[in-house]
């Protein structure tokens, strides 16, 4: 595995209380502390990013003769 490394940027982020609330409960889980709340965010948008670029699960179903619309949508939904 290739490191990876970044030029850090200063910024200034306003997270809802909820979300800094999960943030702050992981990182003192991994790090032991608060002082890596940065990795975290930054591990969590890495994430975010690749995990955009993958394909759902396909579904497939065989389609019957005249089919309507509300009949492929439950043909969907049963999976």
């Amino acid at each position: 595995m290739a490191l990876e490394y970044y030029n850090m940027v200063k910024t200034t982020v306003n997270l809802g209380d909820e979300i800094y609330a999960e943030i702050v409960k992981e990182s003192i889980g991994k790090y032991g502390s608060t002082k890596n709340i940065s990795k975290i965010i930054n591990q969590r948008l890495r994430n975010r990013k690749t995990d955009a670029g993958k394909r759902g699960k396909r579904i497939t179903f065989r389609v019957k003769n005249n089919l309507s619309s509300p009949d492929v949508d439950n043909e969907i939904r049963k999976g």
